[in-house]
């Protein structure tokens, strides 16, 4: 029996495809899009647990390590660290401001001055670690 010549020129491009290994650092610049029925997206949500869908697909198709889950921010988290944010913007532009006039000259730095940067730096410091803290993902109880 004879192969005709395309069809077996088809199957030594499939099985170069197949063998073939894809990078997961190469730039993605075009879109695949594929229907699912309710239970199969379903399935795909419980499956990805965290992960963002297209990494788990990509994971599973071409055999990469699946990504860590991404932490999912609750929405007062998010509001609060945008609030801390715009505080410690404040006490940057504040602190930045009080050393550039002793700097210059146009502001003594006297003792009310270190106390207040101290303060600063003080308040600075706690923003910092309340916006960690609300980073840190609280284990679920069963």
């Amino acid at each position: 029996m004879q192969i005709d010549p395309r069809t077996n020129l088809s199957n030594q491009l499939a099985q170069t495809l197949i063998n073939r290994v894809v990078e997961p650092d190469e730039k993605r610049e075009i879109t695949i899009t594929f229907r699912v029925s309710y239970a199969e997206k379903t399935r795909l949500e419980q499956r990805c647990n965290g992960v963002v869908q297209s990494d788990y697909i990509r994971a599973r198709l071409f055999d990469y390590a699946l990504p860590q889950p991404k932490l999912t921010i609750p929405e007062v988290n998010r509001q609060a660290i945008y609030e801390l944010k715009k505080i410690g913007n404040n006490l940057n532009q504040q602190t930045r401001a009080i050393n550039e006039a002793v700097k210059i000259g146009s502001q003594p730095l006297t003792t009310e001055v270190k106390e207040y940067l101290q303060t600063l730096k003080e308040l600075t410091a706690l923003l910092e670690q309340t916006h960690i803290s609300l980073y840190q993902v609280v284990p679920e109880e069963d």
